[in-house]
């Protein structure tokens, strides 16, 4: 399965390295003679050649983002790490127009599902691309006010009407059900919570079995969300 993950300036170094470190070690179940075959084929994409988070961390991107609209509909999950949002927010910058092309792609003629996945404040980047409508989602605790503020701006700006508004619940993460362009939105909280959301998404494409030896491998107890 391919993965696109976004990293944008001064993102948190924890909202990507955690995904990324969960799905890395996420194999298929194999015989004992044949090497574990990856799960996940991982893309980071951004708009500069170098990327450096909030932590000091600087991170070279696999291929640029003007690049990805091209091949966007063959990626099966896309990963929006949150940090610095405020500066997206107000350039309106990337990923902000990548969330809203992956969200609008048509559905699969195979029906499989396409998974949106932010962590932490990334949420607020969803929200502001309008992809949450009708929703439940979570965001880092800090940024719940934020985030029902843009969607509240989203609703007031496009006319809708009390019943079209998002709930915003304090959870680790939550799932979706799966829309009807077969597309399934997955927000966690703040950035061990992109931990867990990543090990329900190996649970959920590749099996039990695979999630919890991943648990294992990485010493981690794992704590559920809510799955819609």
């Amino acid at each position: 399965m391919k993965v696109l993950i976004t990293v944008h300036p001064n993102l948190d170094t924890l909202d990507l390295t955690g995904p990324l470190e969960i799905l890395s070690h996420a194999t298929h179940p194999t015989t004992t003679t044949t090497p574990p075959a990856p799960a996940f084929n991982i893309t980071i994409t951004s708009a500069s050649p170098l990327t450096t988070t909030g932590q000091g961390l600087t991170f070279q991107r696999h291929i640029p983002i003007p690049d990805v609209y091209s091949t966007l509909s063959t990626y099966d999950i896309l990963i929006i790490p949150g940090g610095a949002s405020s500066s997206v927010l107000e350039g309106h910058t990337e990923p902000l127009h990548l969330i809203k092309a992956f969200a609008s792609l048509p559905k699969r003629e195979d029906g499989r599902a396409r998974i949106l996945f932010s962590v932490c404040t990334g949420s607020l980047f969803l929200a502001e691309a309008g992809v949450l409508d009708g929703l439940t989602v979570t965001t880092h605790p800090e940024y719940y006010g934020k985030l029902r503020e843009i969607l509240h701006a989203k609703v007031e700006g496009e006319g809708k009407g009390e019943g079209d508004r998002t709930m915003v619940v304090e959870e680790r993460f939550v799932v979706n059900r799966t829309d009807e362009e077969g597309l399934r939105v997955v927000t966690a909280g703040g950035v061990s919570s992109g931990i867990d959301g990543a090990l329900w998404v190996v649970g959920e494409l590749v099996g039990r079995e695979c999630k919890e030896g991943v648990e294992g491998i990485v010493q981690h107890a794992y704590r559920s969300g809510v799955v819609l």
